[in-house]
């Protein structure tokens, strides 16, 4: 089970997504760490943040994550609302 401590390494760097014709890479920004609700969490729940320039698009979905140091995990990623740039979130509760 991925845990907070497994992405770390990740925060700052860029990530490569598996997607067809072929890969595309976007930054994971931070970690959001929530509280576990007592008795309910199997593991501490929280977000992934991950941003790309406005001409790397993915749709809603499951994509295969790498960025070298762990991985590849398969993921869900959503977009949240873009401004300058595209944000997607991960969420594991």
């Amino acid at each position: 089970m991925l845990t907070p401590q497994d992405f770390e390494p990740w925060v700052g760097r860029k990530v490569r997504v598996a997607t067809l014709p072929e890969a595309v890479e976007i930054t994971l920004e931070r970690i959001d760490r929530r509280s576990p609700m007592r008795g309910f969490d199997v593991r501490e729940p929280f977000s992934l943040f991950f941003e790309s320039p406005l001409d790397v698009y993915l749709i809603d979905g499951t994509y295969d994550l790498d960025c070298g140091k762990g991985g590849p995990h398969s993921i869900l990623l959503t977009q949240l609302l873009p401004s300058d740039r595209r944000v997607y979130e991960a969420v594991f509760a």
